[in-house]
């Protein structure tokens, strides 16, 4: 799998925004996580969405139901694209 960016730019803001501050300290830390996943191109490697979710169930040690969980409340804020996990406004 070819390695994406290996930094990306989170602002300081980020404490004070509100669709953060409307998650659970937990799903904070979820959100972070794919991020992190976007940055490093796990998220657009290209695989199955199956196969994808099974990564990242993995990475996140989660269960694919609960990352499917996780994806619903992300998205519920408007941060995450439910099905496939791509943030919202990434080349914002």
């Amino acid at each position: 799998m070819p390695k994406g960016m290996p930094w990306f730019r989170l602002y300081s803001e980020i404490i004070d925004d509100e669709k953060i501050r409307l998650l659970a300290f937990e799903d904070r830390w979820h959100y972070i996580a794919i991020l992190c996943m976007k940055s490093d191109g796990l998220l657009d490697c290209g695989d199955n969405s199956e196969l994808m979710m099974r990564k990242v169930s993995v990475k996140m040690g989660l269960a694919i139901r609960e990352v499917d969980e996780v994806a619903r409340r992300l998205s519920e804020v408007g941060l995450v694209d439910q099905n496939t996990l791509q943030p919202l406004k990434w080349n914002d």
